[in-house]
């Protein structure tokens, strides 16, 4: 590529390249506002429940009361969530407000908060990427960045609050930390504070934090770089010293002791601390044995394990291994995100398509030109990079067969692996402008850079019709049919899941539904009624305090009476409720 052009015309174009990408981001938040025009309803659930969170911290609930009090009431659904996202985004509500009425100002907080991630991981991966692949190949990666839905659509769109775009960033940070060239003691520190950062926040990035720390002790414990003690070393202490901080930061005092396992506590802190101390202690221990600190490492993780069992005994299932039976398989079979990959790809097999093909597709031709590079310096640094991100690539991949979702642990390698590839491909074009190597180009671009242009072809060809999506979201939804609702008196609602927390967010109402696993019965509430026959039904609300029961019409529910009942059936237990709301159908308790 030197050869073709110039280094000053290639940091133009770089330049060009990030002023466009993020020129995009921009525009995009302040059209996706404008689509939303103040209907904040039609927000995610998780979205809608963490604007809820900060309203109520707004208007005085405390830092560390998490209790959503209007999710099965009276005692309420303790979430766990972290505070610190609340702070974030109510700060920059109040800072709106100063200017803005109090509804715009939460609009643009809505917008500027998600677009303030995107361009701080458009930053970190173009930069990044540059420094390690040349600024080609970081103009690829940002244009993956901002085009791939896992770190765009998905999680990054104006409206989009709950947690996983933090989550998401701070992989992203972590990974170029750990495999920067040099400056262990600033790149450990980067990486201890973020991955401590993601843990408060929710732990769906644990496995991806434990596989970072295995590689970095490998690394270390072979002596494959001069700086790779140190990192691994300022690494574990920044992660356990800074882990203690934010887990005091926003757990009461009272509940220190508590034993959780969906959150930063005392089985994650204690699982932290064995793995700092079999990281750390054989270095100083075996200075120059590679055997000896794999062995010492082994034998001190086997103790410390053995020594916190009785906390991390209790986690061994995961967040969800104590649910009733009924409640996991709801979560594996109607929450999307937590749907196992291959359960996902047969309901959502497009959206899955645009989602695993880049991954794919970069993973496997990095992997062929990983094995091209030749023996130079560059060459060797090259591929010590590309091999790290391919087995960070893995994790997310692998983990993406229990959850969907976890495939977000593939956010900060894949954009990298991509622009790579592409870069490769381009310097080949370049060389010989043959036919050949631009069609290969073009072909790989669009399959690693817009697989959504592929879905039509796709679609025709499969030999069966694509499942049709229920459009219950968009119809009911919407502040204009829910804010009606508030004609009536504080009740308590027995509500589909999709609309427990956009109920409960525009409303002055309760909800004995929603899909927060620290409430088994919220989470059964959502989808178990809606299944029955009419008796069954009537016997199953009798043993709640839900007084009304909401519903949208056209929604089409399960086999249960609920369908019926959306198409004009009656009961004598059931009082129609008079009143102007959209779609929304509202049934009194007899």
């Amino acid at each position: 590529m030197s050869n073709t052009v110039t280094s000053a015309r290639l940091r133009w174009v770089f330049l060009a390249c990030l002023a466009g990408v993020l020129a995009f981001v921009v525009a995009k938040a302040v059209i996706v506002s404008l689509v939303l025009d103040g209907d904040l309803a039609i927000l995610g659930n998780d979205s809608a429940m963490r604007l809820l969170s900060v309203q109520n911290w707004l208007g005085g609930q405390g830092w560390f009361d998490m209790v959503q009090y209007r999710l099965m009431p009276p005692e309420g659904v303790l979430m766990h969530w972290s505070r610190y996202i609340d702070a974030m985004i109510g700060g920059l509500i109040v800072v709106f407000s100063w200017i803005y009425p109090d509804e715009t100002a939460q609009t643009i907080a809505l917008t500027v908060w998600p677009t303030i991630l995107s361009v701080l991981m458009v930053l970190v991966i173009g930069f990044g990427t540059k420094r390690l692949f040349g600024p080609i190949a970081a103009c690829f990666a940002m244009l993956c960045t901002v085009l791939w839905p896992f770190t765009s659509d998905f999680y990054f769109l104006a409206g989009a609050i709950d947690h996983h775009n933090v989550h998401i960033l701070m992989i992203v940070l972590v990974t170029f930390a750990v495999i920067w060239p040099d400056q262990p003691m600033k790149s450990g520190l980067v990486a201890g504070v973020g991955a401590a950062f993601a843990l408060a926040i929710g732990l769906e990035t644990l496995p991806y934090i434990l596989v970072i720390g295995a590689l970095l002790l490998t690394r270390a414990h072979l002596g494959i770089t001069p700086i790779a003690d140190r990192l691994l070393a300022v690494f574990c202490l920044t992660l356990a010293v800074v882990s203690v901080v934010f887990w005091l930061g926003q757990t009461p005092w009272s509940q220190l002791s508590n034993p959780v396992c969906d959150q930063l506590g005392l089985p994650v802190l204690s699982l932290i601390a064995v793995a700092s101390v079999a990281s750390v202690v054989p270095i100083f221990v075996f200075s120059d044995k590679a055997l000896g600190r794999f062995v010492l490492s082994i034998v001190l993780t086997a103790l410390g394990c053995a020594l916190a069992w009785p906390l991390l005994g209790l986690c061994i299932t995961g967040p969800y291994g104590s649910l009733p039976a009924e409640v996991q398989d709801i979560i594996r079979t109607f929450i999307s995100e937590g749907k196992p990959g291959i359960v996902f790809a047969q309901t959502n097999l497009l959206d899955y398509i645009r989602m695993m093909v880049p991954v794919v597709g970069a993973v496997t031709m990095a992997s062929v030109f990983w094995l091209q590079l030749g023996a130079t310096p560059d060459a060797d640094r090259r591929r010590d990079t590309i091999v790290q991100l391919l087995i960070l690539s893995a994790v997310g991949v692998l983990a993406s067969f229990s959850q969907i979702r976890l495939l977000l642990m593939t956010a900060a390698a894949v954009p990298v692996l991509v622009g790579f590839v592409l870069s490769v491909l381009l310097e080949k074009y370049l060389r010989g402008r043959t036919a050949v190597a631009a069609l290969g180009l073009l072909v790989t671009g669009i399959v690693l850079l817009s697989p959504v242009i592929l879905e039509a072809p796709i679609k025709q060809l499969l030999p069966f019709e694509t499942p049709a999506r229920t459009m219950q979201d968009k119809k009911c939804r919407k502040d204009a049919a829910l804010i009606e609702l508030n004609a009536l008196a504080p009740s308590v609602f027995l509500t589909p899941m999709n609309l427990g927390p956009a109920l409960l967010f525009t409303t002055h109402h309760s909800s004995i539904s929603g899909p927060y696993h620290r409430s088994p019965a919220a989470f059964a509430n959502g989808y178990i009624p809606f299944n029955l026959p009419e008796a069954e039904m009537q016997a199953y609300v009798a043993d709640t305090n839900a007084t009304h029961l909401l519903l949208c019409a056209g929604t089409i529910y399960g086999e249960g009476f609920v369908r019926d009942l959306v198409n004009g059936a009656e009961a004598t237990w059931l009082k129609p409720v008079t009143i102007e709301a959209g779609d929304l159908l509202v049934f009194e308790f007899n």
